[in-house]
Formats: C-alpha cells, structure tokens, sequence
C-alpha cells in the first residue's frame, strides 16, 4: 500500500474526480449535514415563534374550555384539529431541516443525482470488514479519542453558554408562569444553537481532513495517467489516420471548388479566394477561400489547372472576411470583381455570356460574292499586340 502511495505523484484529472464522484467518494464533515439541520430548525423556531405559540394557545384554550367535547364529541373532528395544530409546528421545521441538510450535501458533492448509489448493495451487510475495523486498534483508538475530545468540546461550550443563567434559572419561583417559561426556553435556545456552533466547527475541522484524506487517495501515478489519456484520445495512429483521411476529404473537396472557378484573388500568400461567374447564378459566388497553407494550396490548385492567380490585397481581404464560401459577392464589390472577371475573360477570348468572340467563332473574313480575291501583296508589318493591362489594387 505505501508503494502505490508513493507511485502516485500526478494531480488526478477531472475525469479521476468524476469517476470517484460517482462512486460517493468525495471530501464530507461527519455530522456536518445534521449540524446545519438543527441550525436551521432553531433559525426557524425563532422566525415563527410566536405564530407557533399562538396556535398552540388556541389549541389548549379549546380542549380546556370544552373538556366534555372531547370526552363524549366526534374523536375525528378532535384528530382533525389535532393534525392541524402539529402541521403549523413540525412541517416548516422538517422543511428548514431538509433544506440544510441538502445544502450541505450539494456544497460536498455538488449536484450530480445518481441513482445507481441508491440502489441497495448487499455486500454492506456483510459484518466482516466491520469487525476487522474494529479489531484495528490504531484506528478504533484514533476514532474513539476523536469522539471524546468532541463530546468534551461539546459540554464545554454547554456549560459556558449557560454558566451566566443558573442564577436566574433557580429563582423563576419569584415570577410568573408566562416568565418563567419564557426564561427556560430562551436559556435553552442559546443552549442549543451554541452546541451547533461548536459541532460545525468541529464538522468544518473534520471536513478538512477528510478532504486533505480524499485528494491524497485520488492521486493517479503516470501508468494511469497515461492509460486515460489514451482511454480519451485512443490510439494515436488511429488519429493520424483519421486526420489524414480528413485532410485528403477537404483536399477533394477544394480542388473540386476551385476547378469551378474563373479566377482566384491572391493577397498575395496569406489570402487566397476563388471566384466563380454564372449568368444563372446571377452574381459572381466564392467558391473556395483559404489562409496560409490553404491559401498556397489553392494558389497550386488554380495554376495545374490554369485558372488565373490575380493579386489584389484589399480585394482579397474584404472578400475573405465578408463573404462565406458558396455565397455571392456583397453589391459594394460588384465592380471590384466586375473589372478583375472581364481582365480575365478578355484573356481567354470569352464574353459575359461565356461564347468567344465573333471572330473568333466565325474564323477569317472571306471575299465578298461575285468579286475576286485580290492578289495577293507585299506583307505590311504589323505593330506588336500587347498583352491586356491587369486592374489596379483598388476595391
């Protein structure tokens, strides 16, 4: 046992704490639940004091009042009043008693309901592991000197919270009845709520040590440390090749996107966006869009395919930040993206409407009907062509 003790150096990890959570091992004070109940009660007790006093004067008036009632009248109408009278003084005590001790038992635990701790378990019944408890005396010595310095601490306080009012208690023959028992249930009030002070020190105390105890039994050593991150991560094979199965998935996809598109909008290595236009679409769409490593893979992809790479830094930002991939273009970028498709048209030999031009479609002009060819001259040279100037970086 002080081997594995001593293996276990790591913090425990929350899923560690969850798993002792719901095994009901978790840090508790002994008695701290009843001490908050009878805080509670006495709380109540004093709030409703003197609407539970009223009613029990009304109670005793009636039955002395009226003693032949009771004698020779209906018993049901007796239990009646009776059940009514015990409802106003033991229902709003049982509910403050509830309500701390389950206010106790959520800051222990927290709120986690798990039915399968009520589920009744046989093995508690067995009294061995009890009487092996008990034949341990290390252990019963240690319980029991816990017991008695409490019980002592207990009565010690007692008799200091009352030591002021024996006094007072010994004369209350000098005043009348409603005085005297006012006296005794004040004395014994303070009495009890001084005990229950002292009893949730003494449960706050125990609290801490069991909690020092508990983290100290949930520590893990690196074995199972790592035996549950591989529980909660599995393989890391398995994860590589699922990455990799991913990647290549959003790879298809992408080329399958940017081989759509007329052109792609560079910025010019950080940001890449491919752009499409359609005349049914009605608007030019964002096919694929990208940063970094992204951006330079479809940067590859646009020029194995021979789409047009133009570089446009504002252009590019604005449609990465504003424009979802397969949504069109924002209205205020129309003519961005307006001049930078017809650049592009103009160098494949196409139109809006995506036919070639008319000379290219119909070929070289012939001579004319019933006119000959003319003869052929002397070539005249022909000025360069030069190549379409590309748009400026302007949005």
């Amino acid at each position: 046992m002080a081997e594995q003790d001593s293996e276990r150096t790591e913090e425990p990890t929350p899923e560690r704490r969850r798993k002792a959570r719901d095994e009901g091992q978790f840090a508790r004070g002994k008695d701290a639940g009843n001490t908050l109940a009878g805080v509670a009660v006495l709380v109540t007790m004093s709030l409703l004091g003197e609407n539970t006093l009223g009613v029990v004067h009304k109670f005793a008036l009636r039955c002395f009042s009226e003693p032949y009632e009771l004698l020779r009248g209906d018993p049901r109408a007796l239990l009646h009043a009776l059940a009514g009278v015990l409802g106003v003084i033991i229902m709003p005590l049982a509910v403050a008693a509830a309500l701390g001790a389950l206010a106790v038992g959520i800051s222990e635990a927290g709120f986690h309901p798990n039915m399968k701790l009520v589920a009744p378990k046989w093995d508690r019944l067995d009294p061995l592991p009890r009487l092996k408890q008990m034949f341990m005396l290390q252990e019963t010595g240690v319980d029991v000197a816990l017991q008695l310095g409490r019980v002592a601490i207990v009565l010690g306080v007692a008799y200091l919270s009352i030591k002021n009012d024996f006094s007072r208690l010994m004369h209350l023959e000098r005043v009348s009845l409603d005085q005297g028992a006012l006296e005794i249930v004040t004395a014994l009030y303070k009495l009890a709520l001084w005990c229950s002070l002292a009893l949730g020190a003494l449960a706050f105390v125990d609290y801490i040590k069991s909690y020092r105890k508990h983290e100290q039994s949930i520590r893990m050593s690196r074995q199972e440390l790592k035996d549950e991150m591989k529980q909660q991560e599995g393989d890391h094979r398995i994860k590589q090749r699922q990455r990799a199965r991913a990647r290549e998935a959003a790879k298809r996809g992408l080329a399958k996107a940017v081989a759509s598109s007329d052109f792609v909008i560079a910025n010019p290595t950080h940001i890449s966006v491919a752009v499409r236009y359609r005349m049914a679409e009605g608007a030019p769409v964002v096919t694929a869009k990208g940063y970094d490593e992204v951006a330079l893979y479809i940067r590859k992809l646009a020029k194995e395919q021979d789409i047009p790479v133009i570089e446009n830094r504002p252009l590019a930002r604005e449609l990465a930040k504003r424009v979802k991939q397969g949504r069109p273009v924002p209205v205020d970028l129309y003519a961005a993206v307006a001049e930078i498709l017809a650049f592009v048209y103009r160098l494949k030999g196409r139109t809006l409407d995506g036919v070639g031009s008319k000379r290219k479609q119909r070929g070289p002009r012939g001579p004319a009907r019933g006119r000959p060819a003319p003869a052929p001259g002397p070539a005249r040279a022909q000025p360069p062509r030069r190549a379409p100037k590309p748009p400026t970086n302007s949005v």
